[in-house]
């Protein structure tokens, strides 16, 4: 009795996570999405009658927006399939154990993964993107180059943080 009270709590707890982990990512998305559609997208005539040739500016692509929305779309896909296989009756008791686990690591890695990219901004970083899987993590930062203390300042944080060793990690600057 009171380790099903256990395990199904800690279900909850991982379930609850999983949600505040989506919602902050969608709100975050929104967030950034909104401020690039700030500004105008049709510029305004100009007296020569060169609004013709100017009539819309074409957004630069936000590396790092992009990377964030595509990274999330791939794990809600992966997302919605583990859970079908944990819902399906027919399923296996050990497959939905899997299922169950590999939800769980997928969550745990999106909010390792917020966690640095929130510390990379908080050493005074523009922006960065995180990718983690199989042991290792890249960090995409946004600057035009990163010096070897920052690299090292920053893989001693974060495997203190997470516990990935700075072997495992690759740190990359881009603007």
């Amino acid at each position: 009795m009171f380790r099903t009270y256990n395990l199904r709590r800690s279900r909850l707890l991982g379930i609850l996570l999983f949600a505040a982990i989506v919602a902050y990512l969608i709100w975050f998305v929104a967030y950034k999405r909104a401020e690039f559609l700030k500004g105008p997208v049709v510029a305004p005539p100009s007296p020569a009658g060169e609004a013709a040739s100017k009539a819309l500016r074409v957004p630069e692509s936000d590396y790092f927006a992009d990377s964030k929305v595509e990274r999330e779309r791939q794990r809600s896909q992966e997302l919605e399939r583990l859970r079908e296989i944990a819902a399906s009756p027919n399923t296996d008791a050990q497959v939905k154990k899997e299922a169950a686990q590999r939800l769980l690591s997928l969550t745990q890695e999106a909010a390792k993964e917020s966690e640095v990219e929130h510390l990379v901004k908080a050493r005074g970083y523009e922006d960065a993107v995180v990718f983690m899987g199989n042991g290792a993590l890249v960090i995409v930062i946004r600057a035009q180059e990163i010096t070897q203390l920052d690299v090292a300042k920053i893989s001693d944080v974060v495997t203190r943080l997470i516990g990935i060793k700075p072997e495992a990690m690759r740190i990359i600057a881009r603007r």
